[in-house]
């Protein structure tokens, strides 16, 4: 009986273990999905962004909410990016390290962004640290974890 409640007990660690979507980069990043800006934070404490607030304007996230075409991100997994503001797009390079949710990004834009793209873009290229998961979110913080932009899929996007 003890024999099968280890058994038992190490099925359901693996079973757990292989359920953590923070580290696993690939599911997160390269799963096909198209992700959607939803808002721009600064936080004191990115593992707990639960207390962050908004830098952008009301009329700033009107913008990015207008259309669930602009202001698109999709990561590949040969490691490309593109994406699309409102008058601009960009391609670029990706790579992230689960273990300590490092984030590195080059990004080249097709145009000069200015207002709102120019946001989004210096945002996106300037993470460092990424937090998410593949169904939810993705949250890209800048090197000092006090700022970030938040993305989610477009499927659950509504405009």
């Amino acid at each position: 009986m003890k024999k099968y409640i280890s058994y038992i007990g190490i099925c359901l660690a693996i079973l757990l273990s292989g359920c953590n979507q923070e580290d696993d980069v690939f599911e997160i990043f390269a799963s096909g999905q198209t992700w959607h800006w939803i808002g721009s934070y600064d936080t004191n404490n990115w593992e707990d962004d639960n207390k962050s607030t908004s830098s952008l304007t009301r009329s700033e996230l009107a913008q990015i909410t207008q259309d669930k075409e602009k202001y698109v991100i999709r990561f590949s997994k040969d490691g490309t990016v593109e994406g699309q503001g409102n008058a601009f797009t960009f391609t670029g390079t990706w790579s992230a390290n689960g273990k300590d949710r490092s984030f590195s990004i080059r990004v080249n834009a097709n145009g000069t962004p200015s207002g709102l793209d120019k946001t989004f873009f210096d945002e996106i290229s300037n993470a460092k640290f990424y937090r998410g998961d593949s169904r939810n979110f993705i949250k890209l913080f800048d090197m000092d974890k006090k700022h970030f932009i938040q993305f989610c899929p477009v499927d659950l996007f509504r405009n």
